[in-house]
């Protein structure tokens, strides 16, 4: 439901009136104190600035409205334009203020801290002699949080309870007829507007570097980065896999483990060769409907560089690619709502497929891989205090939702969406940099699934007795670096990639049944890690190149 209200715009007390009746609109939407606080003060700033634009007399009108369970504060009133663009910048309205000589040192600061927090989520069009602002709470990113969490352990609690005390074919109804449509149309949603949204956010991005010298200093950046926390996480898979020794007791539980008959079509295998290759589609469509990452993150690049090329219509494009970018960014915020119920229904069906039996037999490699991944969690959080003098609590503070969407959808290329609204919105990323880097790392850097490839097949080749010298690790590690460049960040993709490694060092391709049964589990804190390095190579290469605002990331 939506209230509105209007007013004439002379004097002080409609401003003082409008407020209010925000205020009451949003306590009354159960809006928490410290959100309504920060939505009354901007759009005080916003009313005042409405009026300094209007003609005298002209007349206000204030909307507050649900929009997805985020209460949103719309603004629509006569007056000049503030500035060109869909965007409202808050380094216009500062100026604005800042010619206000009634105003002091103290509320332009206060002012100041409000904008910046809330620059994300203001949104300002000018069309035919109107202006409307619109402002959104955020409300409902803290609500999402704890539904998902809530999800999570009632999912567990629901899968154990139906493995336990309700017949096998309710379960297998719930399961087949119920939860698994449900989970795989989640994911079709979400495939649907993952490669125009990685096309039109790369496009978007690229079109914006008036110099590709810069870009291709971003780019080099960026992918120097992530061939640096790759090769780390390789390192780290295999020393943590030699400090905790999983197999050891798994050799006496050898006889008890069944390995399944698992087929693996190597013939798909990635390799070096064709990775680079097969970066250059042979069509436009062909990328899009293969849902091939590289091919739509090169045709991007491609058509943002020739976008700044072609002198008159390089304007009507850039609107178009941003408009298009913004229709899929809308897109996925109304699928990614379903967040909660997607995690439920994974989380149920990996306790009721898997139990407690097989967790309990994989324990040690499952402890060795998710240690790994603990101290890479390390790792980022040093690069970010060595290489950007930023306080590494403070991002994993911001960057907590992005981790737990991906640890819920065991997909990069599924949480990218999210993970994208977090590196401009809350971490101050320009989208210069997080529009490029963030779909680019959701294809190439795979951390953790890196250090999986490396413990499972370590843990593998010991439960078959097959000796691994020395001198092949280093050629293990530079198969897993390159072999993370091609998978796909979708569920599962480490299973492919591990039956590569296994073929590498003698172990045989069925070995991959043992860790079947676990794999969905460890692919969940696999993604986790995928995307925060992700997300912390893409703050440092900011920082470096002074596109982070500094103060949003420190608010």
């Amino acid at each position: 439901m939506k209230k509105t209200k209007s007013w004439t715009m002379n004097g002080l007390a409609w401003i003082e009136e409008a407020v209010e009746f925000v205020r009451e609109e949003l306590t009354a939407r159960k809006v928490n104190r410290r959100l309504l606080v920060q939505a009354t003060l901007t759009v005080e700033e916003i009313l005042v600035q409405a009026g300094r634009l209007a003609p005298e007399n002209e007349s206000v009108k204030v909307t507050v409205q649900k929009v997805l369970g985020d209460p949103v504060i719309r603004i629509r009133a006569k007056g000049l334009e503030l500035e060109e663009g869909e965007d409202l910048q808050v380094g216009e309205l500062l100026k604005i203020a800042e010619g206000d000589a009634v105003d002091t040192d103290v509320e332009n600061a206060i002012r100041s801290i409000v904008l910046k927090a809330y620059e994300g989520r203001i949104r300002y069009r000018h069309k035919n002699g109107v202006n409307y602002f619109s402002i959104s709470t955020g409300a409902s990113d803290h609500k999402m949080l704890y539904y998902t969490m809530a999800a999570l352990l009632l999912g567990i609690c629901a899968g154990f309870l139906f493995r336990l005390a309700v017949p096998a074919f309710v379960t297998e109804a719930v399961s087949s007829y119920l939860l698994t449509p449900f989970k795989t149309m989640f994911i079709n949603a979400l495939k649907i507007v993952v490669g125009p949204l990685v096309f039109f956010s790369i496009v978007t991005c690229v079109s914006q570097f008036t110099n590709l010298a810069e870009l291709g200093r971003i780019g080099v950046k960026v992918m120097a980065m992530y061939t640096l926390t790759t090769l780390f996480a390789v390192c780290n898979g295999l020393a943590m896999f030699f400090l905790i020794q999983p197999g050891t007791f798994g050799l006496a539980l050898q006889g008890g483990l069944e390995t399944a008959n698992v087929t693996v079509d190597m013939s798909a295998r990635p390799s070096i060769l064709n990775t680079f290759v097969s970066i250059v589609p042979s069509n436009f469509v062909q990328p899009f409907l293969e849902m091939d990452t590289l091919q739509i993150i090169f045709l991007a690049i491609l058509c943002g560089t020739a976008v700044g090329m072609i002198g008159g219509y390089s304007k009507i494009l850039k609107e178009l690619f941003e408009a298009m970018n913004a229709l899929f960014l809308t897109i996925t915020g109304i699928i990614v709502k379903l967040i909660p119920l997607a995690a439920f229904a994974s989380i149920f069906l990996l306790v009721v497929e898997t139990g407690g039996e097989s967790l309990m037999a994989l324990f040690g490699m499952t402890v060795s891989v998710l240690s790994a991944i603990g101290c890479m969690l390390i790792v980022y959080g040093l690069i970010l205090l060595v290489f950007g003098r930023l306080n590494p609590l403070t991002f994993f503070r911001k960057n907590w939702d992005g981790m737990i969407t991906s640890f819920t959808l065991a997909s990069s290329c599924a949480a990218m969406p999210t993970n994208l609204n977090i590196a401009e919105n809350k971490m101050g990323v320009s989208p210069k940099i997080c529009s490029f880097s963030i779909p680019l790392g959701a294809t190439v850097n795979m951390d953790g699934t890196s250090i999986y490839l490396a413990g499972a097949a370590m843990f593998l080749a010991k439960m078959y007795g097959v000796a691994v010298p020395a001198s092949s690790l280093l050629s293990i590690v530079i198969t897993i670096v390159f072999l993370s460049l091609g998978a796909p960040g979708v569920p599962g993709a480490a299973m492919l990639c591990l039956g590569v490694v296994l073929q590498q060092i003698g172990v045989p391709i069925e070995a991959i049944g043992i860790v079947m049964g676990v794999d969905a589990l460890i692919d969940m804190f696999v993604t986790m890690s995928n995307t925060t390095g992700d997300m912390a190579v893409t703050v440092a290469v900011a920082k470096s190149e002074g596109l982070l605002d500094v103060e949003k990331y420190n608010s």
